[in-house]
């Protein structure tokens, strides 16, 4: 079976906004996590603020930052994902552009937040983006990761559990490619980052089991899934 099959965001794309639909329904509850996660830290700080979205899909976090008063720019390589982002979206939303987030198409030092959740794992090649961002944030910016752990457990939840099950669609995760907390300190420290917390990432399994749908919170352990908040030093 083919692992990580980036085609599948262009084969689902007219279901990105779609919260029923096997392909959204656990990222639309994933992506939920992710946006407390991002508001909390970021509530008084986000109007006004240039957010960029490295591998924004269908927008499911950078329309509802949009609307929160934030300037978003969204960037994937999924074209077809994309055209889903610009039909969902409304006259004041988020702008988009087709790019690489290893190359991202913004001028150095414009960015105020960096996103790239559910990215990592899925490109070749990550540590570019880290270096990337580095370039992008401006002093005192940060970015924000949210990844899976290259665990035993994050395998056998992750993989073998929640695509075994159809929560996602089969092919989605390459174990191999998943990214340790330990990688991503080394690579932001060599970009001139600073780590300024971790948060834990839990699967609500009952929950999981009895709704169909993948759901998390925070918790204390790693082993399976984490968010990072990166910082470049200055202001």
């Amino acid at each position: 079976m083919l692992r990580n099959d980036l085609a599948l965001y262009d084969r689902h794309a007219a279901d990105w906004w779609d919260a029923t639909h096997p392909f959204s329904r656990s990222l639309h509850s994933i992506n939920g996590h992710r946006l407390t996660q991002v508001q909390t830290r970021w509530r008084d700080r986000l109007p006004g603020a240039l957010v960029l979205d490295l591998g924004c899909g269908g927008g499911l976090m950078a329309e509802p930052l949009a609307r929160a008063g934030a300037q978003v720019l969204g960037v994937d390589l999924s074209l077809e994902s994309l055209r889903a982002a610009v039909a969902h979206r409304g006259a004041d939303g988020p702008r988009y552009l087709r790019g690489d987030v290893r190359r991202p198409p913004f001028a150095s030092g414009c960015a105020d937040l960096v996103l790239c959740a559910d990215v990592v794992e899925h490109v070749d090649g990550w540590q570019q983006i880290i270096t990337a961002v580095a370039a992008l944030l401006r002093p005192g910016g940060e970015c924000y990761i949210n990844t899976i752990n290259r665990t035993f457990r994050a395998r056998w939840l992750a993989v073998h559990l929640i695509e075994g099950l159809g929560l996602v669609p089969r092919g989605t995760h390459d174990p191999a490619r998943f990214v340790t907390p330990a990688e991503i300190t080394a690579t932001a420290a060599n970009c001139g980052l600073v780590v300024d917390a971790w948060v834990g990432q839990r699967l609500r399994l009952w929950r999981t089991l009895r709704t169909w749908t993948v759901c998390v919170h925070d918790g204390p352990s790693m082993a399976l899934g984490y968010s990072a908040w990166l910082r470049k030093p200055g202001n």
